[in-house]
């Protein structure tokens, strides 16, 4: 089993009945659109640990830039004398890198994979249909799908050489709410699907529950038709860039020599557009998803800014540094007087 799978598979669960508990609290105000932004901003709520750690690591990669370059000038041209000067002096003041760079996107990822695999599965986690139910309603979609005259729902699943396409089956709870209408004989004639599951997806459908203002968040915005879908990518798009210049405008804060720095502008508009284009790959609540999570990481890191800033986190290390300097001094002092 590949890892991806292996979180999307027991990861998702935990999350799938949290997301189950918040539409039943809400489903009836907004539906699953307005259950899914909720669910958003609680997930992106559980990552703040990691961005707090993520804070303070480059509050004290910043602190000890200074003394890095020293290095870097005393040994200039010996890498492997640089290389273990630096080491012992992340062991010594007690830094680890990773705390500033990877490490808090490594652990956000699992719950990303996890986040992902709740949102294509409204029929579990919106209705609480069972997985055994659910696999039957996939089959009569694929069967359905694949002699249907239908050329949008016949493409879901049969490619132009007539095969089918198997990359789409993450995706089959959202199409099954989509396309109910001209499953639902089928469902009901093979008789394998409870009445209680029926009557409950058609009220799903029937009052629009996944559906927000307007847009459905099975359906995926196609780049060559411009219409109301087109909304997500921009809507992703937008808020991306918002939270890029928060951040860029934090970063050159703290390190002014940023602003000299050519490729700073080209990571600025990386982001935003990379988020365009994968709202294109995947249904629209995944770009509802992607949109809410910047407009959250644009608010945290500016509340952050504010509570945890650069400046006031240096002077914090400053303070612990001149203690401990101060401590390790009475000690030596201490020491040589009893001698």
């Amino acid at each position: 089993m590949r890892i991806y799978d292996w979180f999307y598979n027991y990861i998702s669960p935990i999350f799938g009945y949290i997301m189950l508990g918040i539409y039943k609290l809400v489903g009836g105000f907004g539906g699953y659109g307005f259950a899914l932004i909720l669910f958003t901003i609680l997930a992106r709520a559980l990552m703040i640990p990691t961005s707090l750690t993520q804070q303070k690591g480059m509050a004290k990669q910043q602190r000890l830039a200074p003394k890095i370059r020293r290095i870097q000038e005393k040994y200039a041209g010996n890498n492997q004398k640089i290389q273990e000067e630096t080491q012992a002096l992340y062991q010594r003041e007690g830094y680890n890198p990773m705390s500033a760079g990877c490490l808090p996107m490594l652990i956000q990822m699992p719950l990303i994979i996890g986040l992902f695999g709740v949102l294509y599965n409204p029929l579990r986690y919106a209705l609480g249909i069972g997985v055994e139910e659910i696999n039957v309603l996939k089959d009569i979609f694929v069967e359905v799908a694949k002699n249907s005259t239908n050329e949008t729902l016949h493409s879901i699943v049969v490619n132009a050489k007539g095969d089918l396409i198997t990359t789409n089956s993450r995706y089959y709870p959202m199409f099954i709410i989509q396309h109910f209408a001209e499953l639902k004989d089928a469902i009901v004639a093979s008789g394998k699907v409870n009445q209680d599951t029926i009557n409950a997806i058609s009220q799903f459908v029937a009052e629009k529950k996944f559906e927000l203002f307007g847009i459905e968040l099975g359906v995926k915005p196609e780049f060559k038709t411009f219409d109301k879908y087109w909304a997500i990518p921009i809507f992703s798009g937008v808020t991306s860039l918002v939270q890029s210049f928060i951040m860029q405008a934090q970063q050159k804060k703290a390190n002014p020599a940023m602003a000299n720095n050519p490729a700073s502008g080209c990571t600025m508009f990386m982001m935003p557009v990379m988020s365009v284009w994968f709202t294109f790959m995947f249904p629209s609540g995944i770009g509802i998803y992607w949109g809410v999570s910047n407009i959250f990481s644009a608010v945290q890191s500016y509340v952050m800014k504010k509570v945890y800033s650069p400046q006031h986190e240096i002077a914090k290390l400053m303070v612990k540094e001149t203690i401990d300097r101060r401590s390790r001094e009475k000690s030596i002092k201490s020491i040589t007087a009893n001698k």
